[in-house]
This record gives structure tokens, sequence and C-alpha cells, in this order.
């Protein structure tokens, strides 16, 4: 999403990351990784739980089916990563939210390394304004 950040500010967008750990461990991976957005932690696993995201099995968050896509996120320079010591067994969830608080596109992991394209999570974006 970072490299992407200037056509999710001119869709109306403000991204938020959520994840597990301390705030410091959260300011640490999002100045590493130049992150723009706010990044937030709740390590009581609250937000997840209330967007409905499950914590993944072996498989879905370090097995096989895994690792060509963290292979490839590695070697084009986008790696993936945790904002620190939280649950590794959460797996992730994009979700756009409205201005009244209605989730209108969800995106639940099967696996940690899945994630939507920049383009789909646009494409909702739009399909909200488009129907304000």
């Amino acid at each position: 999403m970072r490299d992407d950040a200037d056509a999710f500010e001119e869709a109306g967008a403000r991204v938020a990351l959520i994840g597990l750990g301390s705030a410091e461990q959260a300011a640490l991976f999002c100045e590493r990784r130049e992150i723009p957005f706010d990044c937030l932690v709740q390590p009581d696993r609250s937000a997840h739980k209330a967007f409905g995201l499950r914590r993944g099995t072996w498989n879905q968050t370090v097995g096989p089916a895994v690792w060509v896509p963290w292979l490839k996120d590695q070697v084009t320079g986008k790696p993936q990563g945790a904002f620190g010591q939280g649950d590794v067994a959460q797996l992730p969830g994009t979700f756009v939210v409205d201005t009244e608080g209605r989730v209108r596109y969800a995106f639940r992991s099967r696996r940690s390394s899945e994630i939507p394209t920049n383009e789909e999570v646009l494409e909702a974006l739009e399909r909200v304004r488009e129907a304000r």
C-alpha cells in the first residue's frame, strides 16, 4: 500500500495498519519500512476478533504455501512483516469501512502471505465513492 499512498489519498481513504505488539514495535516497523500511514496496535487482538480474523494453522502461517509468496516479496523488495512480538498465528485482513462505520469491503486472509492487490482495494474504494 505504501507504494500507492498517493492513489489511496486521492481516493479519499485514510489507511491504518493495525498490528499486535507494543506501540514501540509499531513505530519501529513503520519507520524502517517508511510507512506513510497510521500504525496502531492492540495487543489483545480485539480489532482482529471484531473483524472476524482467525488464527491460522501451521500450514496457513509458515507452511509451504506461504514460502513462495514470502520469497517473491523478499526478491521484489516488498517484504511483509509483523509489528513485533504478537500472535504469529494471527491471520491478516484488509477492510474498507465507510464514514458511517459500515464495512464495504472485506478480505480475510486464508494464509499469512495472502493480501489483496492495491488495485482491488482501490476499486472497492471507488465503489464506495460511487454509492454516495
